[in-house]
């Protein structure tokens, strides 16, 4: 991987983190939010949802809009409107113009994050696919790892208004250094370009590559289940399993976050050596035993240790489940990342819900399993991916009389 292509990942990733960071920080503003505003602590909650709902809608739509258009030049425009949108939160002074600005704010993140993972995954070889793709994912794990700590922080320190202006600030800084990298994307794109032709002659036939979309796919809203349903409930699950308060708390909920970013960045470089099937496959069952045994802490270090590996294997999935739908989406990768982006978010808010009629019925206590169960159903999919992937490519090899490359499976 040329330093150039480096350069524009870790680029491409400040975008992410910008891009996602005004939704992040609300758990950490709402309070002072609600004050400074006057609106209803349950109304800037439930903004949220809204955001979350109408990404889910907005993410498949401008990618179909767009899908004739390079995903840097798209982002390039989103990106200055996030900025411009997290200042416009700034200001808002009642319940139907948060809800609006949030919708708003939806859509420019929409134009932004799924033209990142396009991007990243089209200035590469495909055997650095996954590698790349964890480096421009870690935008969006810093934001969820310090989000809401931050706005809670900036929102004490300068109050709630002002910190979404420093969001839309820290978008307008990403915005320059995406622009400063500018130049050399053509290049970047027309090196990839040949890089992939080069290893054409292991890539999967069309039907293969549907079924394998098809299963990955499933993976990434199952995922969004999984994680989302016990992330919604995890301080009071941890409260109630360890008795855990305040600084204790918050110490273990770092754990997982800072386990995610560790699991990211190191298991991009895997899946490129192993196959993103297989490391995906091996990651939903080890993030199905690890989240189970949260199920059986009684105390804050046992607990500290599921989180831990929970969160390594979470975050983990990501690089090689975007490699797999970036690797198999052929000309309508900008559509295929639109859908896969609606799915996560769809799959979270299925596993809030679902997580929330457990919890209604008095089985918090429940959660780890019902998470693991989710997790199993990702190792399920991930492995009809692995297994489909490889029989095409096996037989793509004795056709065109070449030995299969594993790092590709």
């Amino acid at each position: 991987m040329s330093r150039r292509a480096l350069v524009t990942l870790w680029a491409l990733a400040g975008a992410v983190f910008a891009a996602t960071l005004g939704s992040m920080l609300v758990p950490g503003v709402l309070p002072v939010f609600a004050q400074e505003t006057g609106i209803s602590m349950a109304d800037v909650g439930r903004s949220n949802a809204v955001f979350g709902l109408a990404y889910a809608v907005a993410a498949p739509v401008i990618a179909w809009l767009v899908r004739r258009r390079e995903p840097f030049r798209v982002l390039l425009v989103g990106l200055p409107l996030v900025a411009v949108v997290a200042v416009a939160v700034s200001q808002v002074d009642s319940a139907p113009q948060l809800m609006a600005v949030r919708v708003v704010q939806a859509v420019t993140v929409a134009a932004v994050v799924p033209m990142c993972t396009v991007h990243a995954g089209s200035i590469v070889a495909g055997a650095h696919r996954s590698r790349a793709l964890s480096i421009s994912f870690t935008g969006m794990v810093l934001s969820s790892l310090v989000g809401a700590p931050l706005g809670n922080l900036l929102a004490g320190a300068v109050g709630a208004r002002a910190t979404f202006v420093i969001a839309g600030g820290i978008a307008a800084l990403a915005t320059a250094a995406v622009l400063a990298v500018r130049s050399w994307q053509p290049a970047l794109r027309t090196a990839g370009e040949q890089a992939r032709r080069r290893e054409s002659v292991a890539s999967v036939v069309w039907a293969s590559a549907l079924v394998v979309l098809a299963a990955t796919l499933a993976t990434a809203l199952l995922e969004g289940a999984a994680t989302g349903g016990l992330n919604t409930f995890i301080s009071p699950f941890l409260a109630s399993a360890t008795g855990a308060s305040g600084a204790l708390l918050s110490a273990l909920l770092l754990c997982y976050g800072v386990a995610g970013l560790a699991g990211n960045g190191l298991l991009g470089g895997v899946a490129d050596r192993w196959g993103p099937a297989r490391v995906l496959t091996g990651l939903g069952i080890a993030a199905a035993a690890s989240v189970a045994c949260l199920a059986f802490v009684s105390g804050p270090l046992g607990a500290a240790v599921a989180l831990l590996a929970w969160g390594f294997c979470s975050w983990a999935i990501n690089p090689p489940l975007q490699a797999l739908i970036v690797g198999n989406a052929g000309a309508h990768i900008n559509v295929v990342v639109g859908i896969n982006s609606s799915l996560i978010y769809t799959g979270t808010s299925l596993g809030a819900a679902l997580a929330s009629s457990r919890v209604q019925t008095g089985q918090l206590d429940s959660l780890p399993f019902l998470s693991a169960a989710l997790f199993l159903g990702c190792a399920a999919t991930a492995a009809v991916a692995w297994a489909v992937s490889s029989r095409a490519r096996r037989r793509a090899a004795v056709l065109s009389q070449v030995e299969p490359t594993p790092t590709v499976q």
